[in-house]
């Protein structure tokens, strides 16, 4: 009675093994965005215009702003934008941002800005 259910039981067992499927990859969960490593973009100079200590850089490009940090986020139509801890940043009214510690970043007149 143990041979043929011991028999059954490695035929069973085999079949798993020998399962021709190739692995399934990982998916990451929805809350991290892309996997695929964004190309280097070169920081961009400051103009000699800007205050001292505005060195972070603000960039934006085909409806995202890309953060200091390199994470990306959608640009709303009023031209802020809503980080990841769930803060919004609003423009100011003057052509720049303010940040949530009340710090102002400063416009580059393209969309992009330079932030203390």
């Amino acid at each position: 009675m143990r041979v043929p259910a011991i028999l059954l039981m490695g035929i069973v067992l085999s079949g798993c093994v020998l399962s021709r499927e190739p692995p399934s990859q990982p998916v990451p969960p929805a809350n991290l965005g892309s996997t695929q490593a964004a190309p280097p973009v070169p920081p961009a100079p400051v103009p000699a215009a800007l205050p001292p200590g505005y060195t972070r850089h603000i960039t934006y490009s085909d409806g995202r702003f890309t953060l200091p940090d390199g994470s990306t986020v959608p640009a709303d139509p009023n031209g802020g934008f809503t980080i990841s801890t769930g803060a919004y940043i609003p423009p100011d009214g003057a052509g720049g941002i303010i940040l949530p510690n009340g710090a102002r970043c400063i416009s580059d007149s393209a969309r992009d800005y330079f932030c203390p």
